[in-house]
């Protein structure tokens, strides 16, 4: 009975042994990683996604090897010259795999200018209303605070 358990033990603290196909897989994940860091780092690119699949052949296998397949789709600003940027992607993904990429380009809606007034950050269209708001309530507060004064005199 012990043998069983310590023979159990063993097998189950054994490492596992990636094969090729396993390895393939992770160095296509890492440079998918580079290249979407290189991406993402182009001027008006919002978000980037890459997957890349290089075709592997398992020795112990007798299926052939697909072929290789790199897609990239781009979330970008809508201002952005989506040709330029194509360009660049491609050039990009040609440094990391000899197939043509299949390129997906998304333009997000409009960003909203941001104006900075006092400790918020507020549309810069609505800063004027803001100040105009925030003038009549410390007027207000500036009026009730007199007029308690002027009734708590001492007479």
């Amino acid at each position: 009975m012990r043998a069983i358990v310590v023979l159990l033990v063993l097998v189950s603290c054994a490492p596992t042994v990636d094969g090729p196909v396993e390895k393939q897989r992770a160095f296509d994940r890492a440079d998918a990683d580079l290249l979407r860091a290189q991406l993402a780092a182009l001027p008006g690119v919002t978000r980037a996604e890459v997957v890349l699949r290089r075709p592997v052949r398992d020795p112990l296998s007798t299926t052939t090897p697909s072929s290789a397949t790199a897609s990239i789709v781009l979330v970008i600003e809508e201002h952005i010259d989506r040709q330029r940027l194509e360009t660049s992607a491609h050039s990009l993904a040609r440094a990391f795999t000899d197939v043509e990429p299949t390129i997906v380009i998304e333009a997000t809606a409009p960003r909203a200018d941001l104006a900075k007034l006092g400790p918020f950050t507020v549309d810069a269209k609505s800063k004027g209303p803001l100040k105009a708001t925030l003038a009549a309530g410390f007027a207000i507060i500036a009026a009730l605070a007199s007029w308690i004064a002027w009734a708590r005199r001492p007479r």
